[in-house]
């Protein structure tokens, strides 16, 4: 038998354990706002050596 407080664990699990597509989620962001500013920061090198070269 499930006691009162297996069951409460089961249906709320601890805040350490996230779910694997949350964790995915957020590789996912950072990997975007990475090769955002990557690419905001190439475009602004190639703008100045244009300019100024």
């Amino acid at each position: 038998m499930i006691s009162g407080a297996d069951c409460m664990r089961l249906a709320m699990p601890s805040g350490s354990e996230e779910p694997q597509t949350e964790t995915g989620l957020k590789r996912k962001a950072w990997m975007a706002v990475f090769l955002v500013s990557g690419l905001f920061w190439l475009v602004v090198a190639v703008a100045a050596w244009h300019f100024w070269g």
